[in-house]
Protein backbone atom coordinates (compact mmCIF):
# COMPACT_ATOMS: atom_id res chain seq x y z
CA UNK A 1 0.00 0.00 0.00
CA UNK A 2 1.29 3.43 -0.90
CA UNK A 3 0.50 6.20 1.54
CA UNK A 4 0.85 9.87 0.84
CA UNK A 5 1.27 12.48 3.51
CA UNK A 6 -1.13 15.31 2.82
CA UNK A 7 -0.05 18.65 4.27
CA UNK A 8 -2.86 20.47 6.02
CA UNK A 9 -3.19 24.03 4.82
CA UNK A 10 -2.49 26.37 7.71
CA UNK A 11 -3.90 29.78 8.46
CA UNK A 12 -0.60 31.28 7.38
CA UNK A 13 -0.63 29.31 4.11
CA UNK A 14 -4.07 30.71 3.30
CA UNK A 15 -3.01 34.24 4.17
CA UNK A 16 0.10 33.92 1.98
CA UNK A 17 -2.18 33.48 -1.05
CA UNK A 18 -3.82 36.82 -0.35
CA UNK A 19 -1.33 39.24 1.17
CA UNK A 20 1.91 40.53 -0.35
CA UNK A 21 5.14 39.98 1.53
CA UNK A 22 8.75 38.88 1.41
CA UNK A 23 11.08 36.16 2.61
CA UNK A 24 13.44 37.18 5.39
CA UNK A 25 16.98 36.82 3.96
CA UNK A 26 18.48 35.72 7.27
CA UNK A 27 15.86 33.35 8.71
CA UNK A 28 13.94 32.25 5.62
CA UNK A 29 10.62 33.12 7.26
CA UNK A 30 7.84 34.48 5.09
CA UNK A 31 6.47 37.84 6.25
CA UNK A 32 3.19 39.34 5.02
CA UNK A 33 1.76 42.87 5.16
CA UNK A 34 -1.87 42.69 6.26
CA UNK A 35 -3.87 45.08 4.10
CA UNK A 36 -7.58 44.91 3.30
CA UNK A 37 -8.41 44.17 -0.32
CA UNK A 38 -11.59 46.25 -0.08
CA UNK A 39 -10.36 49.34 1.82
CA UNK A 40 -7.93 52.19 1.08
CA UNK A 41 -4.35 51.47 2.09
CA UNK A 42 -3.51 53.98 4.81
CA UNK A 43 -0.36 53.54 6.93
CA UNK A 44 -1.25 53.02 10.57
CA UNK A 45 -4.90 52.36 9.72
CA UNK A 46 -5.16 49.60 12.30
CA UNK A 47 -3.41 47.80 15.11
CA UNK A 48 -3.61 44.48 16.93
CA UNK A 49 -5.47 44.28 20.24
CA UNK A 50 -3.83 44.92 23.59
CA UNK A 51 -1.86 41.78 24.39
CA UNK A 52 -4.13 40.56 27.23
CA UNK A 53 -7.26 40.36 25.00
CA UNK A 54 -8.22 37.57 22.59
CA UNK A 55 -8.73 38.87 19.00
CA UNK A 56 -9.54 35.72 16.95
CA UNK A 57 -12.79 34.30 15.55
CA UNK A 58 -13.65 31.47 13.14
CA UNK A 59 -10.80 29.32 14.40
CA UNK A 60 -8.33 32.12 13.72
CA UNK A 61 -9.33 32.80 10.13
CA UNK A 62 -10.77 36.13 11.31
CA UNK A 63 -8.70 38.55 13.37
CA UNK A 64 -10.09 41.72 14.92
CA UNK A 65 -7.96 44.83 14.53
CA UNK A 66 -8.63 48.21 16.10
CA UNK A 67 -8.61 51.22 13.81
CA UNK A 68 -5.51 53.31 14.36
CA UNK A 69 -6.56 56.06 11.94
CA UNK A 70 -9.90 57.14 10.53
CA UNK A 71 -10.44 56.24 6.88
CA UNK A 72 -12.57 59.38 6.53
CA UNK A 73 -12.53 62.45 8.75
CA UNK A 74 -16.18 61.96 9.68
CA UNK A 75 -15.66 58.33 10.69
CA UNK A 76 -15.53 57.08 14.26
CA UNK A 77 -12.57 54.93 15.22
CA UNK A 78 -13.58 51.45 14.13
CA UNK A 79 -12.69 47.85 14.88
CA UNK A 80 -12.38 45.66 11.77
CA UNK A 81 -12.87 41.94 11.26
CA UNK A 82 -10.18 40.90 8.78
CA UNK A 83 -10.54 37.59 6.95
CA UNK A 84 -7.01 36.21 6.61
CA UNK A 85 -8.15 33.83 3.84
CA UNK A 86 -9.71 36.49 1.57
CA UNK A 87 -8.22 39.82 2.66
CA UNK A 88 -11.69 41.29 3.11
CA UNK A 89 -12.26 43.58 6.09
CA UNK A 90 -15.57 44.70 7.54
CA UNK A 91 -16.40 46.99 10.46
CA UNK A 92 -17.10 45.02 13.63
CA UNK A 93 -19.16 46.58 16.39
CA UNK A 94 -21.58 45.45 19.07
CA UNK A 95 -24.56 47.78 18.87
CA UNK A 96 -22.21 50.73 18.45
CA UNK A 97 -19.96 49.74 21.36
CA UNK A 98 -16.22 49.19 21.12
CA UNK A 99 -15.21 45.50 21.25
CA UNK A 100 -12.51 44.73 23.79
CA UNK A 101 -12.17 40.94 23.55
CA UNK A 102 -13.87 37.99 21.84
CA UNK A 103 -14.07 34.35 22.91
CA UNK A 104 -14.36 32.18 19.81
CA UNK A 105 -15.29 28.92 21.53
CA UNK A 106 -18.37 30.39 23.23
CA UNK A 107 -19.18 33.09 20.66
CA UNK A 108 -19.20 35.72 23.38
CA UNK A 109 -17.68 39.19 23.39
CA UNK A 110 -17.04 42.01 25.83
CA UNK A 111 -17.22 45.69 24.98
CA UNK A 112 -17.36 49.19 26.43
CA UNK A 113 -19.78 51.92 25.42
CA UNK A 114 -17.08 54.53 24.91
CA UNK A 115 -14.24 54.56 22.38
CA UNK A 116 -11.74 55.25 25.16
CA UNK A 117 -10.92 53.84 28.57
CA UNK A 118 -11.17 55.64 31.91
CA UNK A 119 -14.49 57.28 31.03
CA UNK A 120 -17.28 58.12 33.48
CA UNK A 121 -20.85 57.30 32.52
CA UNK A 122 -19.63 54.29 30.53
CA UNK A 123 -21.05 50.79 30.40
CA UNK A 124 -19.19 47.45 30.38
CA UNK A 125 -21.07 44.92 28.29
CA UNK A 126 -21.16 41.14 27.93
CA UNK A 127 -22.47 40.25 24.46
CA UNK A 128 -23.77 36.99 22.96
CA UNK A 129 -22.63 37.06 19.32
CA UNK A 130 -24.86 34.16 18.27
CA UNK A 131 -27.99 35.77 19.68
CA UNK A 132 -26.63 39.22 18.73
CA UNK A 133 -27.66 40.79 21.99
CA UNK A 134 -26.40 42.13 25.29
CA UNK A 135 -26.71 39.55 28.06
CA UNK A 136 -25.23 41.51 30.98
CA UNK A 137 -23.82 44.96 31.68
CA UNK A 138 -22.79 47.37 34.39
CA UNK A 139 -22.68 51.17 34.33
CA UNK A 140 -19.77 53.07 35.85
CA UNK A 141 -21.87 56.09 36.85
CA UNK A 142 -19.50 58.71 38.23
CA UNK A 143 -16.71 56.13 38.46
CA UNK A 144 -14.21 55.68 35.60
CA UNK A 145 -14.58 52.45 33.65
CA UNK A 146 -11.10 51.14 32.88
CA UNK A 147 -11.48 47.62 31.44
CA UNK A 148 -13.47 44.43 30.98
CA UNK A 149 -11.93 40.96 30.60
CA UNK A 150 -13.12 37.39 30.17
CA UNK A 151 -12.67 34.61 32.65
CA UNK A 152 -11.40 31.41 31.04
CA UNK A 153 -14.88 29.85 30.76
CA UNK A 154 -15.62 32.41 28.05
CA UNK A 155 -19.07 33.09 29.54
CA UNK A 156 -18.33 35.40 32.43
CA UNK A 157 -16.33 38.60 32.57
CA UNK A 158 -14.87 41.07 35.04
CA UNK A 159 -15.22 44.86 34.83
CA UNK A 160 -12.90 47.30 36.63
CA UNK A 161 -13.83 50.85 37.58
CA UNK A 162 -12.24 53.37 39.94
CA UNK A 163 -12.44 56.84 41.46
CA UNK A 164 -9.55 59.22 42.09
CA UNK A 165 -6.27 60.00 40.32
CA UNK A 166 -4.13 56.90 40.44
CA UNK A 167 -0.63 57.14 41.87
CA UNK A 168 -1.10 60.74 43.13
CA UNK A 169 -4.13 60.55 45.46
CA UNK A 170 -6.25 57.97 47.28
CA UNK A 171 -8.08 55.74 44.79
CA UNK A 172 -11.08 53.47 45.25
CA UNK A 173 -11.29 50.39 42.99
CA UNK A 174 -14.12 47.97 42.23
CA UNK A 175 -14.33 44.69 40.31
CA UNK A 176 -17.73 43.51 39.06
CA UNK A 177 -18.65 40.03 37.82
CA UNK A 178 -20.85 39.87 34.71
CA UNK A 179 -22.73 36.67 33.92
CA UNK A 180 -25.39 36.05 31.23
CA UNK A 181 -28.86 36.87 32.46
CA UNK A 182 -27.68 37.97 35.91
CA UNK A 183 -27.35 41.33 37.61
CA UNK A 184 -23.76 42.58 37.92
CA UNK A 185 -22.19 41.54 41.19
CA UNK A 186 -19.58 43.54 43.11
CA UNK A 187 -16.91 41.00 44.06
CA UNK A 188 -13.96 43.17 45.11
CA UNK A 189 -13.47 46.69 46.37
CA UNK A 190 -10.32 48.31 47.68
CA UNK A 191 -9.46 51.73 49.10
CA UNK A 192 -6.01 53.14 48.49
CA UNK A 193 -5.26 50.89 45.51
CA UNK A 194 -5.59 51.12 41.74
CA UNK A 195 -6.55 47.54 40.82
CA UNK A 196 -5.97 47.27 37.07
CA UNK A 197 -4.95 44.70 34.44
CA UNK A 198 -7.34 41.90 35.38
CA UNK A 199 -6.64 38.60 33.58
CA UNK A 200 -8.54 35.37 34.12
CA UNK A 201 -6.49 32.37 35.18
CA UNK A 202 -6.16 30.30 31.97
CA UNK A 203 -7.34 27.00 33.46
CA UNK A 204 -9.38 27.94 36.55
CA UNK A 205 -12.54 29.92 35.76
CA UNK A 206 -12.98 30.98 39.38
CA UNK A 207 -9.60 32.66 39.71
CA UNK A 208 -7.99 35.77 38.23
CA UNK A 209 -5.02 38.08 38.60
CA UNK A 210 -4.78 41.85 38.71
CA UNK A 211 -2.25 44.59 39.48
CA UNK A 212 -2.71 46.10 42.95
CA UNK A 213 -0.96 49.50 42.78
CA UNK A 214 -0.84 51.55 45.99
CA UNK A 215 -2.28 55.02 45.48
CA UNK A 216 -0.86 57.39 46.52
CA UNK A 217 2.30 55.75 45.20
CA UNK A 218 4.62 53.93 47.57
CA UNK A 219 7.29 51.37 46.84
CA UNK A 220 6.37 47.67 46.82
CA UNK A 221 8.11 44.60 45.39
CA UNK A 222 5.08 42.97 43.76
CA UNK A 223 1.87 44.37 42.24
CA UNK A 224 0.46 41.24 40.56
CA UNK A 225 -2.17 39.74 42.84
CA UNK A 226 -4.07 36.46 42.47
CA UNK A 227 -7.61 36.09 43.74
CA UNK A 228 -10.63 33.79 43.69
CA UNK A 229 -13.97 35.28 42.66
CA UNK A 230 -15.42 34.78 46.14
CA UNK A 231 -12.41 36.38 47.82
CA UNK A 232 -11.65 33.30 49.92
CA UNK A 233 -8.10 33.42 48.57
CA UNK A 234 -6.19 36.58 47.67
CA UNK A 235 -2.48 37.31 47.87
CA UNK A 236 0.28 39.05 45.98
CA UNK A 237 1.98 36.53 43.72
CA UNK A 238 4.89 34.96 45.57
CA UNK A 239 8.55 35.85 45.02
CA UNK A 240 11.04 33.33 46.40
CA UNK A 241 14.39 34.36 47.85
CA UNK A 242 16.14 34.12 44.47
CA UNK A 243 13.54 36.03 42.41
CA UNK A 244 14.79 39.48 41.36
CA UNK A 245 13.10 42.43 43.05
CA UNK A 246 12.19 45.78 41.51
CA UNK A 247 14.09 48.80 42.79
CA UNK A 248 10.88 50.81 43.23
CA UNK A 249 7.18 50.73 42.39
CA UNK A 250 7.64 51.84 38.76
CA UNK A 251 9.85 48.81 38.21
CA UNK A 252 7.34 46.22 39.46
CA UNK A 253 6.32 43.32 37.23
CA UNK A 254 3.57 44.57 34.96
CA UNK A 255 1.95 44.19 31.52
CA UNK A 256 1.90 40.48 32.08
CA UNK A 257 0.43 37.46 30.30
CA UNK A 258 -0.22 33.95 31.56
CA UNK A 259 1.35 30.89 30.00
CA UNK A 260 -1.70 29.14 28.47
CA UNK A 261 -1.15 26.05 30.64
CA UNK A 262 -1.41 28.17 33.80
CA UNK A 263 2.12 27.38 34.95
CA UNK A 264 3.74 30.82 34.93
CA UNK A 265 3.08 34.53 34.65
CA UNK A 266 5.32 36.31 32.14
CA UNK A 267 6.10 39.99 32.60
CA UNK A 268 8.99 42.41 32.90
CA UNK A 269 10.55 44.38 35.76
CA UNK A 270 13.31 46.90 36.43
CA UNK A 271 15.90 46.13 39.11
CA UNK A 272 17.47 49.60 38.90
CA UNK A 273 15.67 52.71 40.15
CA UNK A 274 13.38 54.57 37.75
CA UNK A 275 13.72 58.23 38.61
CA UNK A 276 10.95 60.42 37.24
CA UNK A 277 10.40 64.15 37.26
CA UNK A 278 6.71 63.53 37.96
CA UNK A 279 4.35 60.68 38.87
CA UNK A 280 3.17 60.35 35.27
CA UNK A 281 3.52 56.68 34.15
CA UNK A 282 3.81 57.85 30.51
CA UNK A 283 7.61 58.05 30.79
CA UNK A 284 10.11 56.87 28.20
CA UNK A 285 10.29 53.18 29.02
CA UNK A 286 13.20 52.55 26.63
CA UNK A 287 15.63 54.47 28.84
CA UNK A 288 15.65 51.85 31.59
CA UNK A 289 17.12 48.40 32.10
CA UNK A 290 14.41 45.72 32.11
CA UNK A 291 14.38 42.05 32.99
CA UNK A 292 12.15 39.42 31.40
CA UNK A 293 10.39 37.33 34.06
CA UNK A 294 8.53 33.99 33.97
CA UNK A 295 7.22 33.56 37.50
CA UNK A 296 5.74 30.38 39.00
CA UNK A 297 2.80 31.85 40.91
CA UNK A 298 2.55 28.84 43.22
CA UNK A 299 6.14 28.82 44.50
CA UNK A 300 7.65 32.20 43.61
CA UNK A 301 10.38 30.59 41.49
CA UNK A 302 11.33 32.97 38.70
CA UNK A 303 13.01 32.28 35.39
CA UNK A 304 14.41 35.76 34.80
CA UNK A 305 17.19 37.45 32.85
CA UNK A 306 18.01 41.01 31.80
CA UNK A 307 17.07 42.00 28.27
CA UNK A 308 20.19 42.57 26.16
CA UNK A 309 20.53 46.01 24.58
CA UNK A 310 17.64 46.85 22.27
CA UNK A 311 15.59 43.76 23.03
CA UNK A 312 12.94 45.31 25.28
CA UNK A 313 9.99 46.24 23.09
CA UNK A 314 7.23 46.33 25.66
CA UNK A 315 4.36 43.90 25.87
CA UNK A 316 5.09 40.26 25.09
CA UNK A 317 2.97 37.23 24.22
CA UNK A 318 3.09 33.48 24.82
CA UNK A 319 3.06 30.73 22.22
CA UNK A 320 0.02 28.44 22.33
CA UNK A 321 2.09 25.53 23.67
CA UNK A 322 3.39 27.61 26.63
CA UNK A 323 6.99 27.11 25.50
CA UNK A 324 7.99 30.43 23.97
CA UNK A 325 7.72 34.10 24.90
CA UNK A 326 7.14 36.12 21.73
CA UNK A 327 8.63 39.61 21.65
CA UNK A 328 9.30 42.54 19.38
CA UNK A 329 12.54 44.47 19.76
CA UNK A 330 13.09 48.06 20.78
CA UNK A 331 14.61 50.97 18.86
CA UNK A 332 17.46 49.77 16.64
CA UNK A 333 16.53 46.08 16.97
CA UNK A 334 13.68 45.72 14.50
CA UNK A 335 13.16 42.00 14.90
CA UNK A 336 10.45 39.62 16.05
CA UNK A 337 11.91 36.89 18.25
CA UNK A 338 11.02 34.03 20.57
CA UNK A 339 12.53 33.27 23.97
CA UNK A 340 12.49 29.68 25.26
CA UNK A 341 10.71 30.15 28.61
CA UNK A 342 12.22 27.11 30.37
CA UNK A 343 15.73 27.93 29.15
CA UNK A 344 15.38 31.45 30.56
CA UNK A 345 16.20 29.82 33.89
CA UNK A 346 19.81 29.58 32.70
CA UNK A 347 20.03 33.08 31.17
CA UNK A 348 18.97 34.98 28.12
CA UNK A 349 18.20 33.13 24.89
CA UNK A 350 16.50 34.16 21.67
CA UNK A 351 15.41 32.78 18.33
CA UNK A 352 15.03 35.45 15.64
CA UNK A 353 11.85 34.89 13.63
CA UNK A 354 12.21 37.79 11.20
CA UNK A 355 13.20 41.39 10.71
CA UNK A 356 10.49 43.99 10.18
CA UNK A 357 10.29 47.60 8.91
CA UNK A 358 12.12 50.22 10.95
CA UNK A 359 10.13 51.23 14.00
CA UNK A 360 10.76 54.52 15.79
CA UNK A 361 8.87 54.77 19.09
CA UNK A 362 8.45 57.99 21.05
CA UNK A 363 8.93 56.05 24.27
CA UNK A 364 5.46 56.64 25.70
CA UNK A 365 2.79 54.28 26.93
CA UNK A 366 0.57 55.80 24.22
CA UNK A 367 2.94 54.55 21.51
CA UNK A 368 2.01 51.56 19.43
CA UNK A 369 3.71 48.38 20.63
CA UNK A 370 4.28 45.15 18.68
CA UNK A 371 1.47 43.38 20.62
CA UNK A 372 2.16 40.01 18.94
CA UNK A 373 -0.36 37.15 18.86
CA UNK A 374 0.28 33.51 17.98
CA UNK A 375 -2.28 32.32 15.42
CA UNK A 376 -4.62 29.70 16.95
CA UNK A 377 -3.16 26.93 14.78
CA UNK A 378 0.40 28.01 15.64
CA UNK A 379 1.36 28.73 12.03
CA UNK A 380 2.24 32.40 12.40
CA UNK A 381 2.48 35.53 14.53
CA UNK A 382 0.50 38.70 13.81
CA UNK A 383 2.01 41.94 15.13
CA UNK A 384 2.50 45.69 14.65
CA UNK A 385 5.61 47.36 13.20
CA UNK A 386 6.92 50.24 11.12
CA UNK A 387 5.60 53.26 12.99
CA UNK A 388 5.39 56.14 12.35
CA UNK A 389 6.13 56.12 8.60
CA UNK A 390 4.64 54.60 5.46
CA UNK A 391 5.43 51.08 6.66
CA UNK A 392 3.36 51.46 9.83
CA UNK A 393 0.92 48.57 9.88
CA UNK A 394 0.06 45.02 10.84
CA UNK A 395 2.28 42.12 9.73
CA UNK A 396 2.06 38.35 9.79
CA UNK A 397 5.21 36.24 10.16
CA UNK A 398 5.51 32.52 9.58
CA UNK A 399 6.21 30.50 12.74
CA UNK A 400 9.58 28.71 12.50
CA UNK A 401 9.33 24.96 11.89
CA UNK A 402 12.14 24.33 14.38
CA UNK A 403 9.99 25.80 17.18
CA UNK A 404 7.03 23.52 16.53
Amino acid sequence: MVTTDVKTETLFDRAAKVFDGWTDPDTGARVLRVWASNLPRIPGMWTTFYHQYRPFLNGGRTVLLHGGKKLKSEDRYTTYAVDLATGQAEPFSLDGCRPVEVFDETQMAVAISRSWHDATGARAILWDMQADKKVASVSSGDWKLNSINFLCDGRRALAFMYRGEHYTEPVQSRHYLLEPGEEPRLIMEADGYFCSHMVGHPTDANMYTYDRWPSPKRDIDQAITIRTLDGSFEERVKLDEHAPRPADMWGCRDHYVWAPDGSRIVSYLACSPIELLSSDPNFNHYEFDWWLSALDWRTGEDYAAPYPAGRWGGHMQMSNDSKYIICGGGPGFDKLFAVDMAALKHGWNEHIICSYPTTTPLGKNSDPFPYPFHLPDGSGVIFNAGWYGDEHGVYLAEWPSELK
